[in-house]
């Protein structure tokens, strides 16, 4: 695919800036369990550069979210509506769609968002740090949110794992491909949401927050652990 070329051998990485490319629309959307093009790291570095042109984000506000109930997935429909009220004009933006088919993809784009939110929300609860959530459609073509955060254990990748897997599949009726055992970085793709689990070390090195600098990041409407 076009874009920047990554090549590593062992612990080194070279990284060249991406060549801008048109955008793609629409954006074909995967089925819920359809196999993922990056199953391999390998494979999955060269989807993660940008395949457009710098995009400009809106900044999120600076106003504090109000405080929720923690426990898992309790309260999502709360934070999605404070969410979409501070950046609904990004992810309902469609541009000349017709309002039956603008309808359509505002509910499934706020489905998306609900999911991502619940996923960030149980990283917090199992103590993850650096927890950030990107809206990343507008600049890639195969998913709308990531999800990026700090682990310092296998222990800990693996029960974020898991709880990250259980509320997929029992409030959303998504079935998570990727990693099955912890890594240093480990993969959950849930389709329209990617989970990227960092060891301390890869998270600095890979530093995606740069690579996807023009993402609009989400304001998490509750307190992540920092270490």
């Amino acid at each position: 695919m076009r874009g920047a070329a990554i090549q590593g051998q062992g612990h080194g990485l070279a990284r060249a800036p991406p060549a801008a490319v048109p955008l793609l629309h629409p954006r074909p959307r995967r089925a819920v369990g359809a196999v993922p093009r990056h199953r391999l790291r390998s494979d999955f570095l060269p989807l993660l550069l940008p395949t457009a042109a710098p995009f400009r984000a809106r900044s999120p506000p600076s106003s504090s979210s109000s405080n929720v109930n923690p426990g898992t997935g309790e309260g999502a429909d709360e934070l999605l509506e404070e969410l979409l009220q501070k950046h609904g004009e990004v992810v309902y933006s469609s541009g000349g769609a017709s309002s039956a088919a603008l309808a359509s993809e505002a509910d499934e784009d706020a489905e998306c968002l609900s999911l991502a939110v619940s996923l960030a929300k149980v990283a917090s609860e199992v103590k993850a740090a650096d927890i950030r959530v990107l809206f990343v459609k507008p600049i890639v073509y195969w998913t709308e949110f990531f999800i990026i955060l700090t682990a310092f254990s296998n222990a800990q990748i693996e029960a974020i794992s898991s709880k990250m897997r259980d509320i997929g599949e029992q409030k959303f009726s998504r079935v998570a491909s990727g990693d099955t055992k912890p890594n240093s970085w480990t993969l959950l793709d849930f389709g329209d949401v990617v989970v990227h689990i960092f060891l301390p070390p890869q998270r600095e090195f890979y530093n995606l927050e740069e690579f996807y600098g023009n993402a609009t990041p989400i304001e998490l409407p509750f307190e992540t652990q920092l270490q």
